[in-house]
Formats: structure tokens, sequence, C-alpha cells
């Protein structure tokens, strides 16, 4: 009896170790699975910045699609498959402004997105805006090139000839006052433009971030919220305050309004 009591208890603590050791290869199983699983998020994420920081965003968009696979709800891997898809977008509609700045928008307005998307995306969205102004002017003096034809030919020739001096003398005049005006402009360096239009946004120098890109005749400039002295709000964010250009020979300031996807001059 007793024999066989020792041979059940002997019995069971092998059935307790076996159990044990196959609990033990299950954890490191499933651990092993979990850390390659991490490995390849880790991957795809330094794949998809890199991809953008090459202007690859087909790419980019694909390793963040990919890295949502192993980790579904990401949040950084969320953020950032959307703000390229939303360049994407952008990049494929330029031929239709108005929705190619509302994606390019969505991209630069990205809470904890990639700079380097944002910083992309503000140039393009400078050139579609660029584009869409041009256009505009084109429409507007071919419009009137033919409205000055028609009245025209409606006249004598003597006073198409007096008309045509008139006009002349007149170009001629504006053209050397023009010149006089550009002549006399003084360039304002970056630092005063920036201080200026911080100072036309209602803000003081250490309330925000400046992102400046030089257009030639005019400085871009997004303004960003700094929050690393405001216990009240997230220091990690830096929401956008607004996107402005400061035309070096005027001093004009204007701020992008998103409603109508235009400039408006901004009182300062």
């Amino acid at each position: 009896m007793i024999e066989m009591l020792q041979r059940h208890s002997k019995l069971e603590a092998g059935m307790k170790k076996t159990l044990l050791i196959l609990f033990v290869i299950a954890a490191l199983v499933l651990s092993g699975c979990a850390n390659q699983e991490n490995n390849a998020y880790e991957q795809a994420m330094k794949k998809g910045q890199a991809a953008l920081v090459s202007k690859d965003y087909d790419a980019a968009a694909s390793y963040f699609k990919k890295a949502l696979k192993y980790k579904k709800k990401d949040k950084k891997a969320t953020r950032l498959a959307a703000q390229t898809t939303n360049f994407l977008v952008a990049k494929s509609v330029t031929d239709h402004p108005e929705q190619a700045i509302k994606a390019l928008n969505m991209v630069i307005l990205q809470k904890n997105g990639s700079g380097t998307l944002r910083k992309d995306a503000r140039e393009l969205r400078e050139q579609v805006i660029t584009a869409q102004q041009k256009n505009a002017e084109k429409t507007s003096s071919n419009q009137s090139s033919q409205s000055s034809s028609e009245s025209s030919s409606g006249s004598s020739p003597d006073t198409q000839m007096s008309s045509s001096d008139d006009s002349s003398s007149v170009s001629s005049s504006s053209g050397s006052s023009a010149t006089s005006s550009n002549s006399s402009g003084v360039a304002v360096s970056q630092e005063k433009a920036e201080t200026a239009v911080i100072k036309a946004a209602g803000y003081t120098p250490d309330e925000v971030y400046v992102d400046t890109i030089d257009n030639g005749t005019y400085y871009s400039m997004e303004l960003r919220e700094n929050h690393t002295n405001d216990s009240a709000a997230d220091p990690n964010t830096a929401p956008s305050a607004g996107f402005f250009r400061y035309y070096k020979e005027s001093g004009k300031i204007t701020q992008l309004d998103l409603l109508s996807n235009s400039y408006k001059d901004v009182n300062h």
C-alpha cells in the first residue's frame, strides 16, 4: 500500500514537472513571436521614415501600413500612414488646386506627424498656390486683352493711333515708376521678417516656433505654438498658428485663409 502511494506521488510529481516544462516552452515561444513582431514593426517604421527623407512617398506609405500589420492600433504608425496617404493624394490632384491644398493642409496640421513630410507639404502647397495665382492672372489678362481688342475695333484709325500713343506713354511712365520703386525698396532680412510676422500675428517670439522658406520675392512662414513653458498644454505638441508670407520689397504681410485657399492682407 505504501509503495503504491509512493508511486502515485512520484507520478504526480512527474506530471507537474512535465506541465511546468511545457508551460515554460510555450511562454518562450510566445515571447519569441512577440519579439519578432516588435522587431519587424521597428524595421518597417525605420524604413518608412527613411523613405520619407529620400522622398519615396509610395514606399513610405507601404512601410507604415506594413508596420500596422504587426501593431494594428499603434498610434504613431497610424498617424504617419494617414499623413503620407494625404500627401500622395495631394500630389495626384495638383491639377485641382483646391483639392490639393486641402489635402496638404491635412498633412501640415497632422499632430505629432513627420516634420520632413510637413516641410515637403508646405513646399508643394506653395507651388500649387503660386501656379493657381498665375493661372488666375493669365485668365484675367486674356479677358482684359479681349475686351480691349473688341473696344478698339469699333474706333477710327486716328483714334486708335492716338490711343496707342497715349497708352505707350502711360506704359513707359508706369514702367519707369515701377523700376524706381523697386530699386528704392530695401530687402528685409529673414530675422526681421520673422519678427514682423510674429508681431502681426499677435504673438511674442517665445510663444511660437517659426519655419521659414525663402521663395525669392517673399518669405513663406508657418508659425507653430510653443508649449514648452505652458503647464496647461502638452509640451510635445506644436499646433499650427497660421501660414504667412512676408514680401521683401514692400513689407506686406499676408496670411493664408484656409477656407478660400488664398492669402489675405494682415493689418500691422
